[in-house]
């Protein structure tokens, strides 16, 4: 079975199906709800506190919210994206290893 390759930055030349589209992105940082999502793998946590310290220290970003997905092979359940996306402004995913 075929997988689809997505590019986050949103600038690939390719062909993208026409369901996906890029997150609307605030303009300013400053004071903004970060939402954190970490994927349970190893370092992932690690590099989220350090993303968060970097948003506050550079941008001025608001409070914080980090949550686990149990099972990285998995996407997260819907209750914890509802979560995060009635929390925050922003939420940043990570992956570790």
């Amino acid at each position: 079975m075929p997988s689809a390759i997505l590019d986050p930055t949103g600038l690939s030349t390719r062909e993208t199906a026409s369901d996906f589209t890029l997150a609307r992105r605030p303009a300013d940082l400053g004071g903004l709800k970060i939402g954190l999502l970490e994927n349970g793998k190893q370092n992932a946590r690690r590099l989220l506190e350090d993303v968060a310290d970097l948003l506050h220290e550079r941008y001025g970003a608001g409070e914080v919210t980090l949550r686990r997905k149990e099972v990285f092979s998995q996407p997260a359940p819907p209750e914890l994206i509802e979560e995060l996306s009635r929390v925050s402004d922003v939420v940043v995913i990570a992956v570790g290893d």
